[in-house]
């Protein structure tokens, strides 16, 4: 049977009680210690009431991929060309390799990358068609376009890169620290029982200074964005040519290709179908890549096995997430070690909530066990070894990723020349960010350049030696009142927040606004009026690289100025401009919207209904 993954839970859990053995199985399931005993002890009940999904095989079909490209035919007609160039990408990504169909969605989507201009891209889509096995009908077409793009490309004018001059403004100056060595060495990270892990300043931190650059150990691309991202590098491509095998996964090069099925896509590409039709959730499918990633990164299973008894060794001790690498210890994501000991919150979590999480890590072992070869050694007592610690992993993995996972966001411009902020791309693991606190007036403020995972840590607040650093996990004081942020905080995140917005009941942006001006040094706000005008702001919204550039320094001093009179208007007025100036820094996507299409995967036997022949009858004769 195939279902989605919320209907398989709530399956099992109609099924147990009609069987009047819920409370027996949730006592049995609190007297487990182990993340693997919880796994396994799940697996055996799922195994017992038959309650296993199946995987869908889902491969390349040509007659899927016309399909497609007929749907993209007819958005094309209707000059609505992002959406024809997303359905192009299905119909690329279901057609065979150098098959007619390849070819003729990738000639497709070139002409539509014309009429949008970007003759480069439709050069280089034209340029490997021609390299293939391109049908005879297209190669006229083909090369009067390249003639065509040629052509627009020497009239183009040559612009001068503005975001040159960012570089030195996103950068880390001074050292970083010798054992976390993503983070400035003006940032510790200090422990108690109250907070567990977190991080403070050694220094006094100034507004605008860059504290942290990490490289995520590794990210997931949102399923929204799979036509328009690089699979792996999350690069904003027009040019992604797809996985050879399954229907999903597109790479902006070989190169990440390449190292998407080193490290994980080996695995899950013959998954990809049933993972999407399942709608498994970004948290759910960042817990299964974390085991992927984990094993492919050690030579064998015994080299894992080595890793995680010496990371479990050193937890709750100062070397906790750290791997000694010569004579050092260093904390950084790129090793397993970091990722493996982020807080489960387990002992906070409900016994409902932890049996959901291990019904999906045994489905996801299920999986593994039937449809891949992950599991498979030549060593039978090793091969329990590996079930057992697979287990394990993957509940534990399930449990940390809600609380230590980061989104990934870019901005897109519009047709009107205005930013959409916060278009949600990926999320990722970061080690050292995870051991950040949330404030809901937070004095730090997180951004990823556009196309990258690498994230950036600013400071938005003065942060004084001694002070702790503070993110914010979503709940904002300026958008959110007291009692929505504590509600969302203690759902997701397992904790009550007493930051200085919630202790002393700090107002919402739009309170702010109707209450009484504070007090508030007039040569500040004029400078503030002069620095943050209407003109300022409209140039802001228009994604202004030059004007970001000339008022980023003096939003930076005011913020600093603001900030004892917190919370005032003007503070938030100026931390929000600081926030866009960081926005535009890491750059937007210059290309299409955040109107992407949905779509779902159709089966051959899916196909050859009688509704989908009748739409192939229809599109088949309207060819670009």
């Amino acid at each position: 049977m195939n279902m989605i993954i919320d209907s398989c839970y709530q399956g099992v859990v109609e099924k147990l009680t009609k069987q009047g053995v819920i409370k027996d199985i949730s006592k049995e399931l609190l007297k487990l210690e182990t993340n693997d005993e919880r796994t396994l002890f799940v697996y055996s009940i799922l195994e017992d009431l038959n309650s296993f999904p199946n995987v869908l095989k889902l491969g390349k079909s040509n007659d899927i991929s016309t399909h497609y490209r007929c749907l993209g035919n007819i958005y094309y007609q209707q000059n609505d060309f992002f959406k024809a160039f997303q359905y192009y990408n299905v119909s690329l990504t279901n057609a065979p390799y150098n098959s007619e169909n390849y070819c003729t969605a990738i000639s497709n989507r070139s002409i539509v990358l014309y009429k949008l201009k970007k003759y480069k891209e439709s050069l280089k889509d034209v340029e490997y068609v021609l390299s293939l096995d391109c049908p005879e009908k297209l190669l006229e077409k083909l090369n009067t376009r390249k003639n065509m793009c040629i052509k627009a490309l020497a009239g183009e004018p040559k612009y001068t890169n503005k975001m040159e001059k960012v570089e030195s403004l996103v950068t880390m100056k001074g050292p970083c620290d010798p054992t976390y060595v993503c983070a400035s060495s003006k940032l510790e990270v200090v422990y108690s029982d109250e907070m567990g892990r977190h991080v403070c300043a050694k220094e006094d931190i100034n507004v605008g200074e860059v504290l942290v650059i990490e490289d995520p150990y590794f990210t997931l691309l949102l399923k929204s964005q799979y036509l328009l991202c690089c699979s792996y590098c999350l690069l904003s491509n027009l040019n992604l040519l797809p996985c050879n095998n399954c229907c999903f996964a597109m790479y902006c090069s070989e190169e990440c290709k390449v190292r998407a099925l080193k490290e994980y896509h080996s695995v899950e590409c013959d998954l990809m179908a049933t993972l999407f039709k399942m709608e498994f959730t970004k948290l759910e499918l960042s817990a299964l890549r974390t085991v992927i990633k984990a094993r492919n990164d050690h030579a064998d299973w015994k080299s894992l096995f080595e890793t995680i008894k010496e990371a479990d060794a050193n937890m709750n001790t100062k070397h906790q997430g750290q791997v000694k690498v010569g004579d050092k210890w260093l904390y950084d994501s790129k090793y397993y070690t970091s990722i493996h000991t982020l807080a489960t919150n387990v002992e906070k979590r409900s016994i409902s909530d932890i049996f959901q999480k291990a019904i999906s890590a045994a489905v996801f072992l299920r999986f593994l066990k039937l449809n891949t070869t992950f599991l498979q050694c030549d060593n039978n007592e090793e091969q329990d070894e590996i079930f057992k610690c697979v287990a394990g992993l993957l509940l534990l993995h399930l449990m940390t990723v809600p609380t230590n996972m980061h989104g990934i966001s870019t901005n897109v411009m519009n047709e009107n020349g205005l930013l959409l902020s916060d278009v949600s791309v990926a999320s990722g693991a970061y080690a050292f960010l995870s051991l950040i606190n949330h404030s809901c007036a937070p004095n730090v403020v997180r951004f990823s350049k556009e196309g990258e995972g690498i994230m950036t840590l600013f400071a938005l607040r003065p942060i004084k030696k001694g002070m702790q650093i503070f993110d914010n996990y979503g709940s904002h004081h300026a958008m959110e009142d007291y009692s929505s942020r504590q509600s969302s905080l203690k759902f997701q995140y397992k904790f009550t927040c007493v930051c200085e917005a919630c202790v002393d009941k700090w107002p919402t942006y739009v309170q702010l606004n109707m209450m009484p001006t504070k007090d508030l040094p007039v040569k500040i706000c004029q400078k503030k009026k002069s620095v943050l005008n209407q003109h300022a702001i409209r140039q802001l919204q228009n994604g202004d690289v030059c004007t970001a550039l000339n008022i980023y320094k003096d939003l930076c001093v005011l913020c600093e100025q603001f900030d004892k009179y917190a919370p005032c208007v003007e503070l938030c007025d100026c931390q929000e401009a600081l926030k866009q100036c960081f926005m535009i820094f890491e750059g937007f996507r210059t290309f299409g919207s955040d109107d992407v299409i949905e779509w779902t995967e159709i089966t051959t036997k899916t196909f050859n209904g009688p509704e989908i022949g009748a739409l192939n009858k229809f599109f088949f004769p309207q060819e670009v």
